[in-house]
């Protein structure tokens, strides 16, 4: 007995200490992405001030653009039919119909019946959290590790079944079994395994930490961001440049809808 308490004791010895490192690697870790983002959003806000309203200019003049393009063909369709006798309906109820949906004939489609999606999604919660709660590698003991392995298949089964009520009465017994192992556990022992669990939590952001600074140099903004820093090297500026050419673009598209528009109205 003295020999497993002394054992116990160095584990949550050895424990607190990895736990402390990665606890330093994760602080250095998270110092570093904050740094990256702000760099990104302060970037980002150059961009936007720059450039970003230009580009939104330039969208709804080119929505425009494409509406009276729309507007002046389905008229000439009118007239062409007016010509020859034919009744058409107004321009504007012509947009409509080419362009919007028939409320009575979206109302006439039979809707389909929505799968049991929620129902599906508790299943999977609860089975997940059931499967990481019992997993065998918490064990304490052999003996918990036979317990656990033998709720495990039980999970499984459970899930395979869709048995929701299964389930959850396998959640209430995890529950007790907790519930008793923490009265019974050794302080130790509980100590180890609260370091262990918050290790795990430390290795995991860790992961996902890693996983946002390598996915980084993927997103527009931050390649973008790097050509405007190689083209500063070179003494140019940019979003200066981009800015001067998304003007050049709106005044061609600004002529452009003020022609359209002058057709439209003379037809």
């Amino acid at each position: 007995m003295a020999s497993h308490s002394e054992s116990t004791a160095e584990k949550v010895k050895r424990l607190r200490l990895e736990l402390d490192a990665l606890r330093a690697e994760l602080s250095e870790a998270e110092t570093e992405l904050n740094s990256q983002m702000e760099d990104v959003e302060a970037f980002e806000f150059r961009f936007e001030a720059h450039v970003g309203q230009l580009l939104d200019q330039l969208a709804t003049l080119e929505s425009e653009v494409n509406s009276y393009l729309t507007r002046i063909k389905l008229m000439r369709h009118e007239q062409s039919f007016a010509e020859q006798g034919t009744a058409f309906d107004p321009v504007d109820e012509q947009f409509r119909k080419t362009w919007q949906q028939n409320p009575e004939t979206a109302e006439s489609k039979p809707k389909p019946t929505p799968p049991p999606a929620a129902t599906q999604a508790q299943l999977k919660k609860i089975y997940r959290q059931l499967a990481r709660q019992f997993h065998p590698d918490l064990a304490i003991d052999e003996a918990d590790r036979q317990y656990r392995t033998n709720k495990m298949a039980a999970i499984n089964d459970a899930y395979k079944a869709q048995s929701m009520v299964e389930l959850m009465a396998l959640a209430e017994e995890l529950a007790e079994h907790q519930s008793r192992q923490q009265s019974s556990q050794p302080p130790d022992q509980e100590m180890a395994q609260a370091l262990q669990e918050e290790i795990e939590r430390c290795r995991r952001r860790l992961r996902a930490i890693d996983n946002e600074l390598r996915n980084l140099p993927n997103r527009s903004m931050v390649d973008l961001a790097l050509k405007v820093k190689l083209a500063q090297r070179e003494g140019r500026d940019l979003l200066a440049e981009m800015a001067e050419e998304l003007a050049r673009k709106i005044a061609r598209k600004t002529a452009e809808r003020d022609m359209l528009r002058s057709q439209f109205e003379n037809l």
